[in-house]
C-alpha cells in the first residue's frame, strides 16, 4: 500500500459516498457531495501522477484505478437518474455506458492476470471519453440544483445537458468497440491457467 494506492481506495469509497448525498433530499449533502465528487475527481489526477512520478507503479495500483474510475462515475450517473424532482434523465442513457465500462474494465482486469500481463494503455478516443463523462456528471449535478433550489430551468440547459449526454454515450460506445477491436489477439489468448 502506497500513496497513489490510498487515493485510489479514497476515490472507492467517495464513489459509494457521494451517490448517497445527492439522492439524500437535503441541500447541504447535495452540496457536500459536490465537493467531495471534485475531491475524487483530483485524487484521479493526482494518483496518477504521484504514481508515476516517484515510480510508484503497482499491479494493485493498476487493478484498483480503473474499478476507482468507474465507481465514481457510474454510480454518480445512476444517483443523478434516479433524481425524479426533475426528471433529469432517463437510466436508459446510463444502462450502455454501464455495460461497456464494466466489459472493458473486467477484460482490462484479465490482461493484468496472465502470466505475462498485458497493460492495455487508454486510447486517446477513452480518454476523451472519460472527459466527456467527467464535464456531463458536473453540469447535469449543476443543472439539477440550479432547478431545484434556485428555480432556474432554463430550456437551453436541458438541451446541452442532452447534448453532453448523447456524447459521453457515442464517445463511451465508440470507444468500447474501439477497445475490442484493437485488442481481439490478446483477448483470444487469454489463458486461465
Amino acid at each position: 500500500m502506497n500513496f497513489p494506492n490510498f487515493l485510489t481506495l479514497l476515490r472507492i469509497i467517495l464513489g459509494f459516498i457521494v451517490p448517497v448525498m445527492v439522492i439524500i433530499d437535503d441541500m447541504w449533502l447535495r452540496i457536500g457531495a459536490a465537493v467531495l465528487f471534485a475531491v475524487a475527481a483530483f485524487t484521479d489526477w493526482l494518483d496518477g501522477w504521484y504514481a508515476r512520478k516517484y515510480n510508484l507503479i503497482t499491479k494493485l495500483g493498476q487493478i484498483l484505478d480503473p474499478i476507482a474510475d468507474k465507481v465514481i462515475v457510474l454510480a454518480t450517473f445512476i444517483a443523478l437518474s434516479s433524481l425524479t424532482d426533475i426528471n433529469m434523465y432517463s437510466i436508459w442513457w446510463i444502462i450502455p455506458i454501464f455495460i461497456r465500462e464494466i466489459a472493458v474494465t473486467i477484460y482490462r482486469l484479465l490482461f493484468l492476470l496472465q502470466k505475462k500481463p498485458v497493460v492495455v494503455a487508454a486510447e486517446q478516443l477513452g480518454k476523451a471519453k472519460t472527459v466527456v463523462q467527467m464535464l456531463t456528471l458536473p453540469f447535469a449535478y449543476f443543472y439539477f440544483m440550479f432547478s431545484t433550489y434556485a428555480g432556474m430551468d432554463f430550456i437551453i440547459l436541458k438541451y446541452l445537458l442532452y447534448a453532453l449526454l448523447f456524447s459521453s454515450l457515442y464517445l463511451t460506445l465508440h470507444s468500447g468497440v474501439e477497445f475490442f477491436v484493437k485488442n481481439w489477439r490478446v483477448i483470444r489468448k487469454l489463458s486461465f491457467e
